[in-house]
């Protein structure tokens, strides 16, 4: 145990420097999309067809990139022959409504101020309860994360609880299954 807060002391302070400094993302980060209507060549569906989740559609007034099914996985943007569509390494992707997920090529990300009503509830902190959905602990892992020393999600008054009772919030992880339908959430 000694030994354990040694090593620990040794390492100094870890915490990433967010929000003062933008974090530092790998190079193949895939960020928000840039599209550009005018280099789509008319026709040409290849990176429609390579996109895994559907997220992409093109029609005559060029690529629209659906960002809540999108997983960023770069495929559509080494497809495209004429680089109609690459991805940046901006990291802030927000949406206030469904619609707001949809990037075309004349529109930036945009982000409606919060209510009133909904920063009175969670302006001090949020509480969360995480609920995994038989995914495959991918999802899981990252929310561990949030809780290290590198990211210390607890900051910025974000908290996972153990109990339901004490949530502002539900985060559900993997896909939502048929039998976690039949009774979990009633519970909530």
């Amino acid at each position: 145990m000694f030994k354990a807060l040694l090593a620990r002391a040794r390492q100094g302070y870890r915490t990433a420097s967010y929000p003062a400094h933008d974090p530092s993302l790998p190079a193949l980060f895939c960020g928000l999309p840039i599209l550009d209507p005018e280099k789509c060549v008319s026709g040409c569906t290849r990176c429609v067809e390579v996109c895994p989740t559907d997220a992409l559609q093109v029609s005559s007034s060029g690529p629209a990139l659906d960002l809540g099914r999108c997983i960023f996985c770069g495929e559509c943007a080494a497809a495209c022959p004429a680089d109609a569509i690459t991805f940046s390494q901006d990291w802030r992707l927000t949406a206030s409504d469904r619609a707001g997920l949809v990037a075309t090529g004349d529109c930036e990300m945009r982000v409606a101020p919060l209510s009133r009503e909904l920063r009175r509830l969670v302006g001090r902190s949020l509480r969360l309860r995480q609920i995994s959905a038989g995914g495959c602990n991918g999802c899981e892992a990252e929310v561990n994360a949030l809780g290290n020393i590198v990211f210390d999600s607890s900051r910025f008054g974000i908290e996972f609880v153990a109990s339901p009772l004490h949530v502002d919030g539900v985060l559900v992880t993997g896909p939502v299954i048929a039998n976690l339908m039949d009774g979990t959430f009633q519970t909530y």
